[in-house]
């Protein structure tokens, strides 16, 4: 396929799956970098104001926000969808973004219904992030709710490949202004730089080998080499201290082809995590009944392909030693959430926190993310099983 037929090939599939149009997607390198475009066209336009969001998330998804020149403000979270409290969003007159995010992939149509109301009514935009779940929208009935939507291809994700981000901007946004102007700064983006291009295309042989060499010496490289542009980390320390590594662009040939590819796989990876999730759902229910464990709501109701089945402790001790047995069992799980602004920030006080990152003015917050324990579903099912096993023995004899 040629360089010109691979944007429209890209966004035609993008289309058929969701159910919009080609010409509303946008291809980035990266969803950061698009949310970036987005959020400086937004203070180009409105001026200088606030983006609420939440503090359970990736640092990337708020250093967009710092590098527009905006300022991040986070609201609690909803326990039962782990997304932003609608009944406690701290709107005001200098909002004028609001993220919506799909943590995990969950889904709650009412209260992404009232989210949308909430920020629409205080004149400020809906900006979905479906990182966790590429290809998924949030609609009232057929219409979308959001007016900006954010899908990431990158590495871990649900349809993954290492890079890659498209961008859905609603073709029926209220201010056709301000949609001007974010379809014009993501259609301007600048070509992919060789560099890096050249690095993405050794990214699985660099991790690789960077994972396998000792800790500090891991540590001593990772940075420099990322500096010149010879390999590219899911997350920089530069990110971890507030600022977005390299300028927006589009995604270079290799970057879509490995883009289709993922979308391609999609059903496949999606029907594979439905299947755990619904293992995870029918055997670890009870024991939330109990009380041993909380589970979001939105996680047990209409089950849907999620990127991790998300379980929240009584305490990061607990969780700590629950991921231990997890891996003990020879199965695989980490503690993406766990910090705040995950893998967490290098300077707290560059995302607006208190230099020790205390999450206190934010309680329902400070608990998920101390608690949080995020199963993949990325497995086969007999893994999915041993896993639920594992959970319900640790909970039974811990509690």
């Amino acid at each position: 396929m040629s360089t010109a037929d691979r944007p429209q090939a890209f966004k035609e599939a993008l289309a058929e799956r969701t159910g919009t149009r080609a010409e509303d997607w946008y291809p980035t390198f990266r969803a950061r970098h698009a949310m970036q475009a987005v959020l400086g066209a937004i203070r180009a336009q409105k001026g200088g104001g606030e983006v609420i969001t939440q503090l359970l998330t990736c640092c990337t998804a708020v250093d967009p926000i710092l590098e527009a020149g905006l300022t991040p403000v986070y609201g609690d979270l909803s326990a039962q969808t782990l997304g932003l409290d609608y009944l406690t969003l701290p709107v005001s007159p200098d909002t004028r973004a609001v993220v919506l995010q799909h943590t995990f992939g969950l889904f709650d149509d009412a209260a992404e219904q009232a989210l949308a109301d909430a920020a629409h009514d205080a004149g400020a935009l809906v900006l979905e992030d479906s990182a966790h779940c590429a290809c998924h929208l949030s609609k009232s009935g057929d219409t979308p709710l959001a007016d900006v939507s954010f899908h990431s291809f990158g590495v871990q994700k649900m349809a993954s490949s290492d890079f890659g981000a498209a961008t859905w901007v609603n073709p029926d946004m209220n201010d056709g202004q301000l949609r001007a102007a974010i379809v014009q700064v993501l259609s301007e983006l600048p070509a992919f730089d060789a560099r890096l291009d050249r690095a993405a295309r050794h990214y699985d042989f660099q991790i690789r080998v960077l994972m396998h060499l000792p800790g500090p010496l891991r540590r001593a490289l990772w940075d420099p080499l990322a500096r010149l542009k010879l390999f590219i980390p899911s997350v920089s320390s530069d990110e971890r201290r507030g600022k977005v590594s390299y300028v927006p662009s589009l995604p270079s040939d290799w970057v879509y082809d490995h883009m289709a590819a993922g979308l391609a796989d999609l059903a496949r990876q999606e029907e594979r995590s439905i299947e755990a999730t619904q293992i995870f759902a029918t055997e670890l229910a009870p024991l939330a009944k109990e009380g041993l464990v909380h589970i979001p709501a939105a996680a047990l109701e209409n089950v849907r392909a999620l990127l991790r089945f998300p379980l929240v402790l009584d305490s990061e001790k607990r969780a700590d030693a629950l991921v231990e047995a997890i891996v003990d069992s020879g199965c695989y799980c980490d503690t993406w959430g766990r910090p705040a602004l995950f893998p967490g920030a290098l300077d707290a006080t560059a995302y607006g926190l208190s230099p020790e990152g205390d999450l206190s003015a934010w309680p329902e917050t400070k608990r998920c993310v101390a608690g949080i324990v995020p199963l993949y579903t990325s497995v086969p099912a007999e893994e999915a099983r041993r896993v639920s096993q594992t959970v319900a023995q640790f909970l039974k004899s811990s509690s």
